[in-house]
């Protein structure tokens, strides 16, 4: 079946739904349902992933001054060289270097950023912008105060950066089962951002919450 834009668009709205939703258990229980962990395995970590891959293929030098250019070299120089802490995160790696082996993607490649990759990163940088000004009634963080006002748009290609990695971290202890604190700043803007993707996806279209 050919995917068409509205195919993408509803693909989206459910992923960052059901994403805020499997946070929602862990804040409540202490742990992901069945297949939760799959979940954010095979749909929500390779979407912040396409984000990532976005932000490396959009950045250009006169994004940022020099300092905050050399900052970014080295996070992206760091990129493939993540130590596993744990026994599951070994087992991922191991996995991961065995299908890139089997793919012929031994050697690193330059490669042009996806259209795809480009847009979520484009979706993720108007998320971010509004975050912040979702109205404190709308707010559905289960724990501590009603508001993401406290938490601050990304001012510059290293803020969008380290954001875009705090997701990932917090999504990839998710689904390793280690549960967050829920009082976890890192963990509350990891919620708020799929928070205010679900509502301002729906919004936008006129649907339902």
């Amino acid at each position: 079946m050919a995917e068409t834009g509205f195919f993408d668009l509803d693909r989206l709205l459910e992923l960052v739904r059901r994403t805020r939703e499997l946070l929602d258990v862990v804040v409540d229980e202490g742990t992901l349902p069945e297949g939760g962990a799959d979940y954010l395995a095979e749909a929500t970590l390779p979407h912040i992933e396409g984000i990532e891959a976005g932000f490396v293929g959009w950045v250009r030098s006169e994004h940022a001054g020099i300092d905050e250019l050399r900052y970014l070299l080295t996070q992206v120089a760091h990129l493939d060289r993540v130590t596993p802490e744990t026994e599951a995160e070994r087992r991922a790696a191991l996995a991961e270097a065995i299908l890139e082996r089997s793919l012929g993607r031994g050697r690193p490649r330059l490669q042009r950023a996806r259209a795809r990759d480009l847009i979520a990163l484009t979706h993720a940088r108007v998320v971010l912008g509004y975050l912040p000004r979702v109205p404190d009634e709308r707010v559905r963080y289960p724990a501590g105060f009603r508001t993401y006002a406290d938490i601050p748009v990304p001012r510059g290609p290293a803020e969008l950066a380290e954001r875009i990695r705090e997701l990932e971290r917090q999504l990839w202890r998710t689904a390793t089962g280690r549960p967050p604190a829920p009082l976890d700043p890192a963990f509350k803007r990891t919620y708020g951002f799929f928070d205010a993707a679900d509502q301002l996806g729906r919004r936008a279209f006129g649907l339902p919450a």
